[in-house]
């Protein structure tokens, strides 16, 4: 039993997060590790590709974990949001095809704003929606923007349903990427759904065959550069402060959960 589980559906985001561990080794499986908390708390970091059908499997395979956090980056909806800007999950509400929210599932905000704001943190608390499909439009974005979230990402609703049937807290931790009236697409297929990573080839030539998405490319690369930094800072200060930090205890009184 670990712990804490954390998914990451990118490359990139899960490099982030592993700065904030100690100790780190692989996990036995494809893109899995193993670490620790500051506080010598046991974790378990899986990427899990993209999509929540993708999530669901991982999270469901997890072995058992007291608290489960999913960690990356989100498209803003609030029109308050810039990229970099850090929003903790109140709520995941979970969007259809047609951005239609529907199931809601209660993440664990409270305790880790708390903390992070008392060391400095400057973050956004409020309902995550999770959509199957990317929003690559602002207006897709102010479509699920009507259901009250703050951000959106793919694969919080489904960590967060599998952390309910569980019965452990879920936590959300995002960095905005996208702001709510910014385009995000720059051509089907570029990005590696299963691990998370740009296809060169297929870039190049996406961007080749349509030249007005030259300038989305560029500010998409210099805001993911960005975010990673920022994400890295804010995974280090959270998982440096151990189970405190994400609100589920002090670790002095978890081995006998190992």
């Amino acid at each position: 039993m670990y712990d804490v589980a954390i998914f990451a559906a990118l490359g990139w985001e899960a490099r982030a997060v592993i700065q904030g561990l100690s100790g780190v080794e692989e996990g036995g499986r494809p893109r899995t590790w193993r670490g620790y908390l500051g506080d010598g708390a046991s974790c378990l970091l899986v990427q899990t590709g993209i999509g929540p059908r993708r999530a669901r499997a991982v999270a469901e395979a997890m072995p058992p974990a007291r608290l489960m956090l999913a960690a990356g980056c989100a498209g803003g909806l609030d029109p308050a949001l810039r990229a970099g800007d850090v929003v903790l999950a109140s709520a995941v509400v979970c969007l259809d095809e047609r951005g239609r929210p529907g199931d809601r599932f209660p993440a664990a905000a409270p305790a880790v704003s708390a903390w992070a704001a008392a060391r400095g943190l400057a973050a956004r608390t409020g309902p995550v929606a999770s959509s199957p499909t990317v929003l690559a439009t602002a207006a897709g974005k102010a479509q699920a923007a009507a259901s009250g979230a703050l951000a959106v990402d793919m694969e919080s609703g489904a960590v967060a349903a599998v952390a309910r049937a569980r019965g452990v807290p879920f936590v959300g931790l995002r960095v905005v990427l996208d702001a709510a009236g910014e385009a995000v697409s720059i051509g089907d297929g570029v990005i590696d759904e299963e691990t998370g990573e740009i296809r060169p080839g297929r870039a190049v030539t996406a961007v080749a065959l349509r030249p007005d998405r030259w300038p989305v490319a560029l500010r998409l690369a210099r805001q993911q550069a960005a975010v990673e930094r920022r994400l890295r800072a804010v995974a280090a200060m959270l998982l440096g402060g151990g189970l405190d930090a994400l609100g589920i205890g002090p670790a002095d009184a978890l081995a006998a959960s190992r």
